[in-house]
């Protein structure tokens, strides 16, 4: 199987997602009235205790092994967010798309047998709808080096179809405590309904970098929500949602991982702008382009 995956012309009969993703087990959280109405006013929801140790403990020690080994860069699936991508480069915020595919192959990773997708299909499903669906996860980490850096300010839609108009959530579960040290998620309460998209350039205004920023942030940042939280614990937030998180100034990786849940996409009457990822030339998208990869990103 090793040799498999590492003939990236293959990637796209390999890959493929389930037909059924629905949880194994039951969810052991239910939401609030006050915690739905909370999502519904600010965009955002803290969960605190959201798997327990010994699910975080079998996460953590499989996300390490996808890291050590970078499994998925030949498809454009292992990237560095936040530079250039280049291999001579220590990556400052190196992510994987569908770790749970990957994950299945590499380590026997089964994401839906899982406490964490239960819980999060099940407070997704009740945030956004009966027609809710699993999309895609995407594990981040960012290693305590001297150049590490903040994750700008952005809207997960902007990286998305410009024709489709989404009702999304994205669950973002950290797996050892996260504080304003590490890098923990912050947000701007009440931005989902500011307008539609917001315009966004790349990092730097560099086409190289994947990373997004909104455009001129210090007109929304005025009211700044952080969200610490214990090993554990979980934060989710709409697609239009302004978040950010902070350099990693600890001494150890800051490993998240992260779960795209969708209702009720739209076509567009006309396409919103999506110019800052038009002008994208990223290694990333070579990769992916080169490999044949054809599976959405999350």
């Amino acid at each position: 199987m090793e040799e498999t995956i590492r003939n990236s012309h293959q990637a796209h009969a390999l890959f493929v997602l389930p037909e059924n993703n629905k949880p194994v087990k039951e969810p052991t959280i239910q939401l609030t009235n006050e915690q739905i109405e909370f999502f519904n006013t600010n965009g955002f929801l803290s969960i605190d205790h959201f798997i327990d140790d010994d699910e975080i403990t079998y996460i953590r020690d499989q996300y390490d092994k996808w890291f050590a080994a970078k499994i998925g860069r030949e498809h454009g699936n292992f990237f560095d967010l936040l530079s250039e991508d280049t291999d001579d480069k220590e990556a400052v915020a190196p992510q994987l798309l569908w770790p749970s595919i990957y994950g299945k192959n590499m380590t026997g990773f089964d994401l839906y047998n899982t406490q964490m997708y239960a819980n999060a299909y099940a407070v997704s499903k009740t945030l956004l709808g009966d027609g809710t669906k699993f999309k895609g996860d995407h594990a981040i980490m960012k290693p305590p080096t001297s150049n590490s850096l903040p994750t700008p300010w952005h809207q997960d839609e902007a990286y998305w179809d410009p024709t489709l108009a989404y009702e999304s959530l994205g669950v973002w579960v950290a797996l050892q405590p996260v504080s304003i040290e590490n890098g923990c998620m912050q947000f701007i309460p009440g931005s989902h309904r500011l307008s539609d998209v917001l315009s966004h350039h790349t990092q730097n205004n560099n086409p190289r970098i994947h990373g997004l920023e909104v455009d001129n942030p210090n007109e929304y940042v005025e009211n700044i929500s952080s969200c610490p939280l214990p090993s554990g614990g979980a934060t989710f937030h709409h697609c239009r949602t302004l978040h950010y998180t902070g350099p990693n100034q600890s001494n150890e990786p800051r490993r998240a991982y992260t779960l795209q849940f969708q209702c009720d996409t739209k076509k567009r009457d006309q396409p919103r702008p999506n110019v800052w990822n038009e002008m994208k030339i990223t290694e990333r998208e070579r990769r992916a382009k080169e490999s044949g990869w054809n599976l959405r990103a999350p």
